[in-house]
């Protein structure tokens, strides 16, 4: 009887197992661009990080504000386009399949957007226990910088002019100090286009050049009308059993874009438009993103990067200035920034450009992937130590520690091996030359970061 009783309730659990495991968040979720929620990427242990002969003295660090809405017209196209294609993918798929099981047509039936224009790009939950578990693993790494005491005297903090990343850097302060101190923390006001905290929008050649020029993202729209893309397209009217032509790219990457937005607010709910797509679907449209973000923040142009200039030449007045305080500078910004300044470091940089015609070659083996380097929450740090005299940076990306081109070998770089490495583009930095900027009256530009 005990042997019955356990083999009926094997058969319910690979039953139900049947319906959920083979699409296992795995399957999906590591391909889902900068919509990409931080709990897939970041580094989520604690202790401390210490090296022996050498004290921590200083920390700077910026992060993109956590999980968001969509903006507003993102909003509005899941409001009107996605219930239609719902209603097709139900219609034709009365009973479950090998593609949608029971579970993911439950799922469809139930799904709505219930977001509205007023939510647009707003921090989510999610978004908000980004910024508290960021701030409580890295005050456990580094607890005589990051202490749970507030003093406007260790501390600085700043962040954009937006609602995102406001409530990012309250929450993070949240992490250090708690509910009510966090509600006291002082912070400068914030700029409109702040010359650090977001740089590109005050560079008038970036702007015409590469931001607002077609030919930037040649190779992402070369990419969409691609044999590999057109087959896919095909491939998922197929897999939802809907007539040739019934859904088109554009609808295939609102989809895919819901399906990340979805992974990322709900942690233990699978969205349903992730069912559409197999694994290749996914790595295709991730490389498809990847092609945006390469050419317009990334090494796609030197301009890119360069302009990162002024932040380093921030960090290095912070970490090479003789007071001892503030201990912590941390701000809060936007992919366009984080993305930059990390293509400026050197970080993650390709042998060759990310282009349409290597897909094959780079689908799986790249290093610049937005999915890992520029999701949501994304945050890079420089840690000062005093090693008996002599000043080294420790550099963490995700809160895991990376090497840097200068000390390749090393966890810990000699500061002015740091600092040298990129005098050349350091002691030319100006800002104003480097964009052309003859105080023309800057455009505004679209705030999708």
């Amino acid at each position: 009887m005990i042997k019955f009783l356990f083999f009926v309730i094997f058969c319910v659990a690979f039953s139900v197992c049947s319906e959920i495991c083979t699409h296992t968040p795995s399957a999906y979720q590591n391909y889902l661009g900068t919509k990409t929620p931080y709990r897939l990427v970041g580094n989520n242990t604690f202790g401390k990080i210490e090296y022996p002969g050498c004290t921590a003295s200083k920390l700077w660090m910026i992060v993109r504000h956590g999980t968001r809405n969509p903006s507003r017209s993102f909003i509005e196209s899941m409001k009107h386009r996605l219930p239609t294609i719902r209603d097709f993918i139900l219609k034709n798929n009365p009973i479950s399949s090998d593609v949608l099981h029971n579970s993911d047509l439950s799922s469809f039936q139930k799904w709505e957007s219930k977001l509205s224009k007023k939510d647009a790009k707003k921090l989510t939950v999610e978004g908000e226990n980004e910024m508290i578990n960021i701030a409580e693993r890295m005050q456990s790494r580094f607890p005589t910088l990051l202490r749970n005491v507030y003093s406007n005297t260790s501390f600085k903090f700043k962040h954009t002019d937006s609602q995102r990343t406001k409530k990012s850097a309250y929450y993070f302060a949240v992490g250090l100090f708690g509910k009510n101190t966090a509600k006291s923390v002082w912070y400068p006001e914030p700029l409109k286009k702040d010359p650090i905290l977001r740089f590109y929008k005050l560079c008038t050649k970036w702007r015409n050049e590469v931001k607002d020029n077609p030919d930037s993202l040649v190779h992402r729209k070369e990419f969409e009308t691609s044999p590999i893309m057109i087959k896919i397209v095909e491939n998922v009217n197929q897999r939802l059993k809907l007539p040739a032509n019934t859904l088109n790219f554009d609808d295939l990457f609102l989809m895919y874009q819901t399906c990340s937005f979805e992974t990322a607010w709900k942690m233990n709910t699978k969205s349903p438009w992730c069912s559409a797509f197999s694994v290749n679907d996914m790595k295709a449209l991730e490389y498809y993103e990847d092609l945006k973000y390469y050419w317009i923040d990334g090494y796609g142009y030197d301009l890119n990067h360069k302009q990162a200039c002024v932040v380093l030449n921030e960090i290095d007045s912070f970490l090479s200035s003789k007071n001892q305080y503030p201990k912590s500078t941390v701000y809060f910004t936007h992919s366009g920034t984080l993305l930059k300044l990390i293509s400026h470091l050197e970080l993650y940089k390709e042998d060759k450009p990310l282009t349409r015609h290597n897909f094959n070659d780079k689908v799986d083996n790249r290093l610049f992937r937005v999915s890992r380097v520029g999701c949501f929450a994304t945050n890079l740090a420089l840690v000062l130590f005093d090693c008996q005299g002599v000043p080294k940076v420790l550099t963490l990306h995700q809160e895991r520690i990376v090497k840097l081109p200068s000390c390749p070998n090393s966890d810990l770089c000699e500061y002015s091996k740091f600092i040298e490495h990129y005098k050349g583009v350091t002691d030319t930095c100006n800002f104003d030359e480097l964009c052309s900027n003859n105080n023309e009256e800057e455009k505004s530009t679209s705030d999708e970061d």
